[in-house]
Parts: structure tokens; sequence; C-alpha cells
């Protein structure tokens, strides 16, 4: 690996490191954690000295470590004080290692090998390369030392540490183990088994699938295999399309559609009956469409899905919306937003009441930002509480509310109770109704600040909208702090990424203006192994925020159009989705087209 050079001797620095801070975050077995080893504390006050936790945490931490016997960082994570992120980023700093994102890497199996799997899993460690006579290897505890040496003398090599949390790493071992039957093994084998027994293929069967062993089910290792690959390479969602003559599996990447698998026909019925047992549908019902939700077990991960089934001319269309816990809490600046919209944006956040709306399509990073909002405001002085549908990342320090509109708790009955409940902050998941709407605006009159995500073009679209549900137009402007709206485009890859050597050229073909005042420069998509061949890696938003003001308050009683303030805000110096684009497209983050393409604007 490239830039690991830089480690070499890693075990021995932190050998010459001061003995009393060796933290016990994945040491080969709860009995080298004594109940009040020194240890623990330290590493809890340097996390305390860090302001990952405060001390009234530290101590129900440390409390829940001597009942369980178990490393503080892993206690820490545990009881979501923590996430295993910060931890490992903690731990590499102090270490003086580097952190490390499997993510990036691919993995040889050769490298692993290297080292017995026994000492690996004790040692919570994976080797990620090796160069010459030096091994890099990723660990959840950089300064344990005692392993270190032991890897040392086993492969008879120098070792370089970088750092990684302990349950990427388990992950990562059991991916390496269980390579093997690939997803046209799987299909192989069920149809040489319908071969043999043709009543597998019969659906009342298969509706007792979910009784069988691992070995006896081999539609369920499919469909295990199906999801987890979706998983692995950050799918959104898992498409099981029939056709006349097969099924067709496509996954999307990054907010496009990429074909994954093609099903034989005949296994049809079984894949589809194996998705609607794992989301509790019924699985003799075939003529109305169907929703429910599932949890599956991806390495040590429990992974959220939400399984829509649609009658089709060809049999039942799937759709798995994979809902993933372990991507773990953005940061509000981590999320791209140009500097002068996110100081704008924590200006708003610093206000005691009124409402804040992000709009945008369906998967545009809506929920991404308000958690990364949330994140970045909470704290023991508030009293924070979200109504969600459904509920993605569970938050410490945060009440939050799955909606259950089959029993009554919509939106607009959560949030009247929840305003009984004394909070400082609300999320409301979605805006979807009058009732929901008119309660948001009057929690934000009474003092409550209030954050909610509508479904409109564009920021000045949202005002209009409002007042199209029926929200009074002499409340609105009282109460209406500002409108964000935003979409993704995806990232260039950045190892094949290349620079455009006419971008003058291309702004006039595709009757683009050149920002005032900048020199015209482009990059475009190429492909590698990195990016799949796509040129792409990730996704990044666009943003534009329309701070309301005085001026607004006139043009929303007169119910003006969207138009009317699109101007007032472009006035008040807020950039187009389309400008910030533009402004990432020439950082050499996307390309121009991308950008066209998610705005719509060519």
């Amino acid at each position: 690996m490239s830039g690991m050079g830089a480690f070499r001797g890693t075990h021995l620095r932190v050998a010459d490191r001061d003995d009393s801070f060796h933290p016990s975050v994945s040491n080969s077995s709860p009995d080298h954690v004594a109940p009040s080893q020194p240890p623990s504390v330290d590493l809890g006050e340097r996390l305390i000295a860090a302001g990952l936790i405060t001390e009234s945490q530290l101590d129900l931490a440390l409390r829940e470590q001597r009942r369980k016997s178990l490393p503080l960082g892993k206690v820490l994570v545990e009881l979501g004080l923590v996430p295993a992120e910060r931890i490992s980023d903690f731990l590499a700093q102090a270490a003086q290692s580097r952190r490390i994102h499997f993510s990036q890497l691919k993995l040889e199996r050769a490298v692993v090998d290297l080292v017995p799997r026994d000492l690996l899993r004790r040692f919570r460690a994976i080797p990620v390369s090796q160069v010459n006579g030096t091994l890099t290897v990723a660990m959840s505890d950089p300064s344990n030392v005692l392993a270190i040496d032991a890897l040392s003398q086993v492969t008879g090599k120098h070792i370089d540490v970088v750092t990684a949390p302990e349950r990427d790493i388990l992950n990562a071992l059991d991916h390496i183990d269980g390579e093997g039957e690939s997803i046209q093994q799987a299909i192989d084998q069920i149809i040489e088994e319908q071969a043999r027994d043709t009543a597998k293929a019969n659906i009342e069967i298969t509706a007792e699938i979910g009784t069988y062993t691992d070995d006896e089910a081999p539609t369920i290792r499919l469909v295990s295999q199906i999801i987890t690959r979706a998983v692995e390479i950050g799918a959104s969602d898992i498409h099981f399309e029939p056709e006349e003559r097969l099924m067709r599996i496509r996954t999307r990447i990054d907010g496009v559609l990429h074909p994954d698998v093609l099903i034989p026909k005949a296994l049809q019925s079984l894949v589809v009956a194996r998705m609607k047992i794992l989301a509790d549908l019924d699985v003799s019902e075939s003529r109305v469409p169907q929703d429910g939700r599932a949890t599956v077990t991806v390495g040590r991960r429990q992974i959220n899905l939400r399984v829509s089934s649609l009658p089709t001319s060809y049999g039942e269309s799937i759709v798995a919306r994979i809902l993933n816990p372990g991507t773990g809490l953005a940061r509000l600046a981590a999320l791209g937003l140009p500097p002068d919209t996110e100081g704008r944006l924590r200006q708003v956040m610093d206000q005691p009441h009124g409402v804040v709306i992000v709009t945008g399509p369906t998967g545009s990073g809506k929920t991404t930002t308000l958690y990364a909002v949330l994140n970045e405001i909470s704290s023991v002085e508030l009293s924070i509480f979200t109504l969600e549908d459904p509920v993605e990342i569970r938050m410490p320090g945060i009440r939050q509310t799955q909606i259950k509109e089959d029993v009554g708790l919509t939106f607009s009955a959560g949030l009247r109770s929840l305003l009984r409940q004394d909070p400082d902050v609300i999320l409301v998941g979605e805006t979807r109704d009058v009732e929901t709407a008119q309660l948001m605006i009057r929690a934000a009159l009474t003092g409550h600040l209030v954050f909610s995500t509508l479904h409109t073009n564009d920021a000045p679209g949202a005002i209009p909208r409002l007042l199209d549900m029926g929200v009074e137009p002499f409340l609105l402007p009282d109460s209406l702090l500002a409108v964000l709206a935003q979409r993704l485009v995806r990232r260039l890859c950045p190892r094949c990424r290349e620079p455009v050597a006419d971008a003058a050229r291309v702004f006039d073909e595709l009757a683009v203006p050149i920002p005032p005042k900048q020199e015209p420069r482009l990059w475009r998509s190429v492909g590698c192994d990195a990016c799949n061949g796509t040129g792409f890696k990730g996704r990044q938003g666009i943003f534009e925020l329309m701070m309301v003001d005085h001026r607004f308050h006139e043009p929303i009683v007169r119910r003006s159009g969207a138009h009317e303030f699109a101007r007032l805000a472009r006035e008040g110096g807020m950039p187009t989705m389309f400008d910030d684009g533009l402004r990432v497209a020439m950082e050499g983050n996307t390309t121009i087209q991308e950008l066209l393409r998610v705005t719509r604007l060519h």
C-alpha cells in the first residue's frame, strides 16, 4: 500500500510511550481489563478532555464495565455514547497511527493468511498490505505492544500499525473467510435440487423455508448473498425485477441503477417468497401491493430493509431499501456545504425557536443533513425529540419515535403528543398533511425549534407548498427561519479523474455561463478498479439556503409565487443549487454533465 512508509517503527514509538496509557479497547480477552484497572480511567479522562464524553457518561460506562468485564471503549460504543469510528480515530491519534477505511482497500487473501486466524481475532487485527519486509496491519488498539510483538515474531516481518474500528476488522475477517460460494453457484445448486425434486419449486413449500437449516435452504443463501453484496458495495436499493423469461436484479449505487445478476425464471417465485418472508408479508397474496420491514445480519452489523412488493405483468416486483445504521452520523462540516452557507445554517441552528425546512426529492440526503444538524446541537441542556418513518440511525441523547400509521401514530398525532413532553427541539421527519404543517408552525410560535422536510424542487418552492397545505399566511413569516434545498451528485473517483483540456468549450457547448472572475476548469470521469470502472465513487450534496427575513412578509401574505421568493433570496445573496454545483464541478469533485443530470437544467 502506498504511503505506508510513514508508519514504519510504529510499535517502537508506542513502546516508548508512557506505560500509564494502554487503552484496552480490543485486547485479546476480557481478562485484560480488571474492574478498576487504571488504564480504563485514563482512557476515560482523555476522552473527556477531547470532548467525546461527559463525566456522568464515563461514570455510567465504568459501572457497566465492572458489570460486564469488557474494555471501556467497547462499553462506550455499546451504550451508544461514542461511535466506534470516534474511538478508533482517538486511539489512532493517541498512538500516532493512521486511521484507515476498509471500503477504500482491497484485501488480498495471501496477505491476510500470513497470520493465523485465531491470532488475528484474538488481537482484533488484520494485515492489509506488505512491501518488502514490512507488513502493514490494521488494529483496533494500536498501542497493544504485546500484540505487535507477537505479530512480528509470527511473521518475521517489521510491523507497521494503522488503526480501524474493531467491528470493521472482524467484518473484514468474516468476509475473507466467507468468500467461496458465489451467487451463480447458489443458483446452480437450487436448479440441481429442483431437478432432483421438482416439488421444491412449489410456492407452498417455499412458504415454510424459514424453518429449514441453512444447509437445507439454498434459496436463503442466495437471497442472503444478494443482500450482502449490495450492502458491501454501498447500494441504497435492491430491485428484484420480473421479466418474461428471467428475473433481473439491479442495485442502486450513488443514485444510479446498475445491473447485478440474472435469476432464472424458475427461481423467481422462490426468491420473491423469501423476500416476503423476511419482511413478514403475506406470501399467499400476490394480487395487491404490500409493504414491510426486515432486519438482516451482514457481517456483524444489523441492516434494516424497507421492502415493497408490487404486482406486475410477469410477477411481483420487489424493491428493498437498505437502511444501514452502520454508516454512522455525518458531521455538518463533512456534508460539503459552501462555507458561507454552512455559517448561515449554523446561525439558524442557534435560534431558540422557529421552523427550518429541508427540501429535495426522495434519496437526496435530507435525513443525513438533519441528523448532522441534530448531532451538532445535541447537548445535556436540550430536550430533543424526533418523529421518523423509519428511524434510520439511533442517536444517543435524543428520544426518537417511530411513526406507526396502522395504529394511529401519524406525524400529526405524534407531534400533538410530543408537545406535551416539554421539548426544546423537534424533528418532524416529513410534513405530509395540513394538520402536521399547522402544528409545526404553532410549535415554533410557542418557543420550539422545529426541523422538518418537504418535497419541493427548490428552496423558494417550499413557501407556496406550505401555504397550499393550509398554513395561515400571517403565521408563516414569524415562524419560518430558513429553507435548505439539496440534491446529491456523484463524486469523481479521485484516483482516475482527468482534467478537461478545453473547459471553456464545454461550457459553451452546454450553454452554461462561466462563473464571473473564475477560470473555467472541469474534470471528467475515466474509470478504474477503485471505482469499478464507473469513474465515480460516492456522492456529495449541492445546496441552496434561503434565509427568510422581513422582506418576505408581504409577499407571503399576498401568496406570491415561488419566482418572487426566488428573486428575494437571490437579492439576499443566495447561490442557487446549480451555482453550488458549478463550484463543486470546478473544484474537480464532479462533472458538469452529472450536475446537469441531477438538476435537470439541460
